[in-house]
């Protein structure tokens, strides 16, 4: 994964599709400004937001922690256990969350989110994107240690619970749900890794269906997607 990272078809369509939907709910970056990229691994989806500003990468995989600091300038690594972040009350002006909540290692989501929470600043922005379709499970879920794919339903409530204004929720890749729904009957009780094939997207063509995509999210929000997204401001 920390090879495909800059890439891959899918990272870069991600880190696209986060910055179009987050950047225009922050605040013009500061001195003071500090982003948390909660789980951020080597950066391949979060690396446009330490490129705004400060931004620290929780994660608990040292090989993650220095990928990401030698190939992002922005990026603080911390290693840490995202079920008890160790910094302070309001520290960060957003945190970002993606494709963590789903893992083995998480028992509890509502109390990561809690904690996400818990570290925002007044104001702060929270972007939560997790695995979407429940039904969809496959050979990609058992290779990263999946426990769970979420509906667009349980991230709403993940962050209505946690005490967040729910500005955002969307489904995201909605173009991917046919072919994941057929891969997950061919690949029933197989472990294979999406990241190692189809790096290039079909000759550009999934690339080119996402950015379509992303335009249509600029306007309207969709109910289903291979990915499901929910963004939360904390109270003032």
């Amino acid at each position: 994964m920390v090879a495909a990272g800059e890439d891959h078809w899918w990272y870069r369509s991600t880190r696209a599709l986060l910055e179009s939907l987050v950047a225009p709910h922050l605040q013009p970056a500061g001195d003071r400004t500090m982003y948390l990229d909660a789980g951020g691994g080597s950066g391949a989806t979060g690396s446009w937001l330490a490129d705004r500003g400060t931004t620290v990468l929780d994660d608990f995989e040292p090989i993650a922690l220095e990928a990401a600091t030698r190939d992002h300038a922005g990026y603080r690594g911390v290693r840490a256990d995202l079920n008890a972040l160790p910094h302070p009350g309001a520290s960060f002006d957003a945190v970002l969350c993606v494709t963590v909540l789903y893992h083995r290692m998480i028992p509890d989501p509502q109390a990561v989110v809690d904690e996400y929470a818990r570290v925002l600043k007044p104001g702060g922005l929270l972007c939560l994107m997790e695995p979407g379709g429940k039904r969809l499970w496959r050979g990609h879920d058992v290779v990263t240690q999946a426990a769970r794919r979420f509906s667009l339903a349980e991230m709403k409530t993940l962050v209505r619970v946690a005490g967040l204004y729910l500005i955002r929720a969307t489904g995201a890749y909605s173009f991917l749900v046919p072919p994941a729904a057929a891969m997950a009957v061919m690949e029933r009780g197989r472990a294979t890794s999406d990241v190692g094939r189809n790096e290039g997207g079909l000759g550009g063509l999934l690339g080119q269906t996402a950015r379509a995509e992303r335009a249509l999210l600029r306007k309207v929000s969709l109910p289903f997607g291979l990915s499901v997204i929910a963004i939360g401001r904390k109270p003032t």
